[in-house]
């Protein structure tokens, strides 16, 4: 049976008819091939990230950075050119150093921030790094369409009965946009990753040790962890961690001290003690000398700083409870390493070094090297074991 044409005109009474094409003629639409949306192929992303009380800590695809831990959501336009800057769920953020240049509401780890904000961290981190973003950016196929990340995340973390709430936050983060670019986030794989691992995995393949402890001085807590390593993998025989415990604590009670003696008017906030700290060094007859810049003059802050160390430990039963466990491993013999940035910090190290080997002869203690990331940088091993499966 043939469709009955409008145009066609029989030319007998027989059955057979001549069709007239008809060029004007459409289909249906449904019969029309739909084309299906583009997007740009998706770039992976591998991001370790420790968010401390003081510093954020990170590496993406190999590459470390930290930055402090302090952020401010701001109702502006965002500073181009500068770390750590973006726009996500609406609202526009600053992390890190650039903070100085906007007014916004602070953000800041230690007060209770540091997993709360955990996706802020992130992205804070993420946007550190310029030339990948940039990279990115250049490689799209279609300028018109997002940069597509897959982020596979490790985090790092003290907080483990939090994991199931940290993997559904850090799985919300979808878009966020830098440099007035879009980009689109999928969250491939999320690990929780034990703060003292990455050290400890330097400990087992630098120092070949089977049973050692871990001690870590950080931003905000202080932790001391047993570990065994059967040689497949580390088990955590105990933990000990004293939050409120950490260099801030540390700090703070520096501060008061400056405040309570009497050699002239000390201007100082915490982040000028924080650097004196760092310069800190030892003289030709073998003291420290702790450089803190105030009113255009340099005092030596080492006597404060002596006093601050030693009401740090008595002011505080878990720490002093603490140091005396520990003295007492090393009495039997037993190996401490030592991580974390308070242990990067001369004064600060070795006041305590001397306190835990007090009457204790031939105590075992080492500061790792690079203390201050190896928490970080140590998780390379991970990748090591991987590779040679």
């Amino acid at each position: 049976m043939y469709s009955k044409d409008f145009d066609s005109q029989p030319t007998s009474n027989n059955t057979e008819t001549t069709v007239t094409k008809d060029t004007n003629i459409h289909l249906p639409e449904i019969a029309k091939k739909k084309k299906h949306a583009q997007h740009n192929k998706a770039i992976d992303f591998q991001l370790d990230i420790d968010a401390g009380a003081k510093r954020i800590k990170c590496r993406l695809n190999g590459t470390y950075k930290s930055f402090n831990a302090e952020a401010k959501e701001i109702k502006g336009e965002v500073p181009l050119r500068n770390d750590g800057c973006f726009g996500y769920r609406k609202r526009n953020y600053v992390v890190g150093a650039a903070i100085d240049r906007v007014n916004g509401t602070l953000i800041v780890s230690s007060q209770d921030n540091k997993l709360t904000h955990l996706d802020v961290w992130i992205l804070g981190a993420i946007t550190h790094y310029r030339k990948v973003l940039k990279s990115a950016i250049e490689g799209r196929r279609r300028k018109t369409q997002p940069v597509q990340i897959n982020l596979w995340l490790r985090v790092v973390t003290l907080s483990s009965p939090q994991r199931k709430e940290l993997d559904r936050m850090l799985k919300q983060i979808s878009d966020f946009t830098w440099e007035d670019i879009e980009f689109k986030v999928t969250v491939k794989a999320c690990q929780f990753i034990d703060e003292g691992e990455g050290s400890a995995l330097e400990v087992v393949n630098l120092c070949d040790q089977e049973h050692f402890h871990l001690l870590d001085l950080g931003g905000g807590t202080i932790t001391f962890t047993t570990y065994n390593w059967d040689g497949d993998e580390i088990s955590t025989i105990g933990k000990t961690p004293v939050s409120g415990g950490g260099m801030t604590s540390i700090i703070n009670r520096i501060f008061k001290s400056l405040t309570r003696t009497d050699r002239g008017a000390i201007q100082a906030e915490n982040s000028d003690i924080q650097e004196a700290l760092e310069l800190s060094a030892l003289t030709e007859i073998g003291e420290w000398r702790v450089p803190l810049r105030s009113s255009g003059k340099v005092k030596d802050i080492a006597g404060e700083v002596e006093g601050a160390m030693s009401e740090w430990v008595s002011g505080n039963y878990a720490i002093q409870k603490l140091f005396d466990t520990i003295s007492q491993r090393l009495a039997k013999g037993e190996h401490l390493y030592c991580t974390g940035g308070g242990f990067a910090i001369g004064v600060v190290s070795d006041w305590i070094i001397r306190y835990l080997k007090n009457e204790v002869d031939n105590a075992n203690i080492v500061i790792l090297d690079n203390p201050q990331d190896v928490n970080l940088a140590g998780l390379k091993w991970l990748e090591s074991a991987t590779d040679n499966e």
